[in-house]
């Protein structure tokens, strides 16, 4: 079988062992990679769907990625890739959350 996922990084570091499989193949972005992704459209949804969170939530989400990244950059502590999803996902989340306060804002003044 064909791995259609080596053809697209999307600039991550594709680290087999810290990539979740598929068909037993690991995809070419890993884990935090692909929660970050998931924590951007879950911020895009949350824009168009619900009121959106203050700004202020954005800092503690990307503290915890840059801790666990961190952490397992600068340390030989084993973090698992479903602690890397989690921590991809809520980091992804605040960072959608500041680009779509920031492209609000914007619309707010091109209003007026």
């Amino acid at each position: 079988m064909v791995n259609v996922f080596k053809e697209y990084t999307f600039g991550c570091h594709g680290i087999p062992e810290r990539c979740f499989k598929f068909h037993g193949q690991p995809m070419s972005f890993c884990a935090r990679c692909l929660g970050v992704s998931i924590g951007h459209i879950g911020a895009a949804l949350n824009y168009f769907m619900l009121p959106m969170l203050s700004i202020w939530f954005a800092i503690p989400g990307l503290l915890i990625m840059f801790g666990d990244w961190y952490l397992q950059n600068k340390t030989n502590l084993y973090h698992s890739n479903i602690s890397r999803l989690l921590t991809g996902i809520i980091g992804g989340y605040s960072v959608g959350l500041v680009i779509w306060k920031v492209l609000d804002a914007i619309f707010e003044l091109s209003k007026v």
